[in-house]
C-alpha cells in the first residue's frame, strides 16, 4: 500500500505541482523541490538490509552521517559525512560526492577514499534520502529529482564555504546515475541559480547520468553548461540510456568519454567500500522498475579515475 500511494503521490504530484511545464527554474518552484527533513540518523542497514553503512564508513576511516547541511531552504539539516584532509582543508580540491537512485550505496563511499588518497582531496558524501525519511527514487521523474538534488548540492556549496573554509575554485560536484542527473542540471544555465552555482563549484564530473529531457519540472533541460563539467557514459547500459538523450547533453560538456562495451555501474564497489572489488562480476539493480545489469570492470574504472584526475588538473590550471 505505501509503495503504491508513493506512485500516486508522484503522479498527482506531477499533474498539480508548482510551473510543472515550466521552462526556467522560479523561485515558486522551490517549496515543491525542498521536501521537509524529517529524520536525523541514517539507516545502519540501508535499501531493507542490503549492505551496512558502518562497514562503508567508521571501518575504513570515514566519518559518520551526521545532519550537518542546513537546507537550502526550510528547517532542518540533511546527513552527510565530513572528511576534511588531515593535512588541512585549504588550498586542496573538495569535492560533493552525490548518490544515485538508490540513495547512498558502497560505491559512493569507495570513490571518497579513492578521492581522498588520489587526490588528496576534503570529500563531503551528501545525502539527500535518508534525510527524507526514503531510501530510493526509482521512480526518477519526482519531487526527489534533479532540481531538488540541484538545490541541495548549493546548500552543500554553502556550507564548505561559509563554516569549513573551503575554496569555492576548488570544488566540484561529482555524481553517479540520479547524481550524475543532478550535476548536469546544476551547472545547466539556468538563470535561478547559475550564478550562485559560479561562486560555490569549479566544475562537475557525471557518471552515466540521467539525461532525459521532456520539458517538465521533473525532467528539466540539460545544458548549456556554466562551468566545465565531465561525463562518462557505458554503451550497454539499459538503466541510463545515452541513446534516448540530446547528443548536445554531452557533445556540449567540457568532455563526453563514451566506453561502448560497458554497463550501467561499472564501478560499483560490489564488496563494498571495505573490501576490494571482484572484476567482471555482474549482478542486478534492486530497482522494481528496472532490475538492470551492473558489471564492474576494473580497466575502465581506473581509465575513468585517470581521466578526472586530468580533467581536475586542467581546470585547476586555468
Amino acid at each position: 500500500m505505501a509503495f503504491m500511494n508513493r506512485v500516486l503521490a508522484s503522479v498527482l504530484l506531477s499533474v498539480t505541482g508548482l510551473s510543472a511545464c515550466a521552462s526556467s527554474f522560479s523561485s515558486a518552484d522551490v517549496d515543491y523541490f525542498q521536501p521537509p527533513i524529517v529524520s536525523l540518523k541514517a539507516p545502519a542497514k540501508p535499501l531493507r538490509g542490503a549492505w551496512n553503512l558502518f562497514n562503508n564508513t567508521t571501518r575504513v576511516g570515514l566519518a559518520e552521517m551526521k545532519p550537518i547541511v542546513p537546507a537550502y531552504s526550510g528547517p532542518g539539516a540533511l546527513l552527510a559525512s565530513w572528511n576534511p584532509h588531515p593535512g588541512g582543508v585549504q588550498e586542496r580540491v573538495t569535492f560533493v560526492v552525490t548518490h544515485g537512485g538508490h540513495g547512498l550505496v558502497p560505491t559512493n563511499f569507495a570513490t571518497a577514499l579513492w578521492l581522498r588518497e588520489a587526490l588528496h582531496a576534503n570529500v563531503l558524501i551528501l545525502d539527500a534520502y535518508w534525510s527524507r525519511g526514503i531510501e530510493e527514487n526509482w521512480l526518477t521523474g519526482t519531487r526527489f529529482g534533479a532540481s531538488m538534488r540541484t538545490l541541495d548540492a548549493i546548500a552543500a556549496g554553502r556550507w564548505l564555504r561559509d563554516t569549513q573554509g573551503t575554496a569555492p575554485r576548488k570544488t566540484y560536484l561529482m555524481g553517479d546515475s540520479q547524481g550524475g542527473w543532478t550535476v548536469l542540471r546544476m551547472f545547466t544555465n539556468e538563470p535561478f541559480w547559475q550564478d550562485e552555482v559560479r561562486q560555490l563549484y569549479r566544475g562537475g564530473i557525471a557518471l552515466y547520468p540521467v539525461c532525459k529531457e521532456n520539458g517538465t519540472a521533473q525532467y528539466p533541460r540539460l545544458g548549456p553548461y556554466i562551468a566545465p563539467v565531465i561525463v562518462f557514459t557505458g554503451g550497454k547500459d539499459t538503466a541510463t540510456p545515452p541513446d534516448e538523450c540530446r547528443k548536445a547533453v554531452f557533445t556540449k560538456a567540457h568532455a563526453w568519454v563514451h566506453y561502448p562495451g560497458q554497463t550501467h555501474g561499472w564501478d560499483v564497489a560490489n564488496r563494498g567500500a571495505h573490501t576490494p572489488a571482484v572484476d567482471g562480476e555482474c549482478g542486478r539493480a534492486m530497482n522494481v522498475y528496472n532490475q538492470f545489469p551492473v558489471c564492474r570492470s576494473n580497466a575502465t574504472t581506473n581509465d575513468m579515475r585517470n581521466r578526472i584526475e586530468d580533467f581536475v588538473r586542467q581546470t585547476q590550471s586555468r
